[in-house]
């Protein structure tokens, strides 16, 4: 099992990068987005950020890897991804899988150089216009 053995190889070589903190989700600009942003992890130990957004109770799909130079004015000193509606997959003309209150929910996690993912952010939650 490669799989097994390259997951244990880099959890006893490489430790994983901090828990992503400050994570904030906002309505976007009116057309069903929604901003996600997050505080970058200190001392550059994540090589990028993995954005996951929640399918249904309890299943979560990966949204997006996003590199740590992503930002937006709006949201200064954070790393930031502007979820688009109809992207995700299996989602609605609406970006699809709100939940019965229309909400988003994302948790965001950092990558280290080496691949291994850090624990999840708390989860967050926004609504499309």
């Amino acid at each position: 099992m490669p799989g097994v053995l390259d997951t244990l190889r880099k959890r006893l070589c490489c430790p994983p990068p901090p828990r992503v903190t400050g994570v904030v989700a906002a309505t976007g600009g009116g057309s069903g987005e929604v901003f996600v942003a997050w505080d970058p992890v200190p001392g550059g130990a994540a090589a990028h950020y993995r954005v996951y957004r929640r399918a249904a109770p309890g299943v979560w799909r990966l949204l997006a890897a996003v590199t740590s130079t992503a930002f937006d004015p709006a949201f200064p000193g954070k790393v930031v991804l502007l979820d688009f509606a109809g992207t995700f997959p299996g989602g609605g003309a609406s970006g699809g899988d709100e939940d019965a209150s229309g909400l988003r929910h994302y948790v965001v996690t950092a990558v280290s150089a080496g691949g291994v993912e850090g624990q999840w952010s708390a989860e967050v939650t926004a609504g499309p216009p």
